[in-house]
């Protein structure tokens, strides 16, 4: 392998990352939208729990496809030094998607620790 190679992996997965960093943010600023205002504490078990499990079914389906398209959109520099775009592991991953939704989901995060607050007295008072 020469630097050739390696300068076009790495620039892969710079544009990836800005890939998934703008998907991820407009994930987050839709889910901000359709997530209510609503205090936590005023919402029953039930409803935490069927809430939280929706965002969490729409994120990973949203990833889903991100991680798709991502995958198989095509590369400017796909076969340039020899570089196979498909098999660039970096591709299918996630960590930024993933991150981005933990450091913006405000919402999200104040009703799972609502949930667990919850769960933990109810353990506790067992």
């Amino acid at each position: 392998m020469n630097i050739g190679f390696y300068s076009v992996k790495i620039l892969a997965i710079i544009i990836i990352s800005i890939i998934y960093f703008f998907c991820g943010t407009a994930l987050s600023v839709f889910l901000d939208i359709i997530i209510s205002d609503e205090d936590p504490a005023k919402k029953t078990i039930l409803h935490l729990i069927a809430e939280i499990a929706g965002i969490f079914g729409i994120i990973g389906v949203a990833y889903y496809g991100m991680r798709h398209f991502i995958k198989y959109m095509p590369f400017p520099l796909d076969g340039v030094f020899n570089f196979k775009y498909k098999l660039l592991k970096e591709a299918s991953g996630g960590i930024i998607i993933g991150y981005i939704l933990f450091t913006y989901q405000d919402r999200l995060k104040a009703m799972m620790i609502e949930l667990q607050k919850r769960i933990t007295k109810q353990l506790i008072t067992k």
